[in-house]
């Protein structure tokens, strides 16, 4: 081979060695750039990922605070029904043991409510008192008393609530409307009689 062939092959051949590692060079600088691109894109969808995931257990604790304060009013409101009720039912009783007394001739139904055991009262799936008679008639076998018997009979001692074994009724008795209906006859039998007490 002349000199001249090999020089222009030698010169072709580090050519295109040249353009090989130029090429190469690109295609890595195209590579290192596609990867920092790739790089950059994860990162922002990690961004978005991470605040998303916030959004999402930010909004499930709002749920959870809601549901918690639903929860504590529900509570509240079945705490506030439970002594609704049993304030009712304590009116109830009173009125009923009065009621029931009165019928019985107690002389004082007032007395006669605060001795009884109301602990002993039951009551029907209604929520009325069941048994007030049948413990008002203990009441008054232990204590007779409220009904005027017991201790000697005085006509200078109306306290009892007898004169000359009849029943006495006070002034304050006869302002309950209840009561009066519910003793009507008794009471008209004590005016002519002269059994009304002040």
């Amino acid at each position: 081979m002349d000199e001249t062939t090999q020089a222009v092959t030698e010169g072709a051949t580090q050519e295109v060695a040249k353009q090989a590692e130029a090429q190469a060079a690109e295609e890595e600088r195209f590579d290192t750039e596609y990867v920092r691109k790739l790089r950059a894109e994860a990162a922002d969808y990690r961004k978005r990922l991470r605040e998303l995931e916030g959004k999402v257990k930010a909004e499930e604790e709002a749920k959870m605070t809601e549901q918690e304060k639903l929860q504590k009013r529900l509570a509240e409101l079945v705490r506030q029904t439970t002594e609704y009720q049993q304030t009712m039912q304590a009116r109830t009783l009173e009125y009923e043991v009065k009621l029931h007394a009165a019928q019985l001739g107690v002389v004082d139904p007032e007395a006669a409510y605060r001795l009884l055991d109301t602990r002993e009262i039951e009551f029907g799936e209604d929520g009325k008192p069941a048994n007030i008679e049948k413990a008002l008639r203990a009441l008054i076998a232990a204590k007779p008393y409220l009904a005027g018997g017991g201790g000697q009979v005085s006509p200078t001692n109306p306290a009892q609530g007898k004169i000359g074994g009849q029943q006495v009724f006070t002034a304050a008795q006869l302002k309950d409307p209840k009561f009066f209906a519910a003793n009507r006859e008794a009471i008209l039998q004590a005016m002519r009689e002269g059994r009304i007490t002040e």
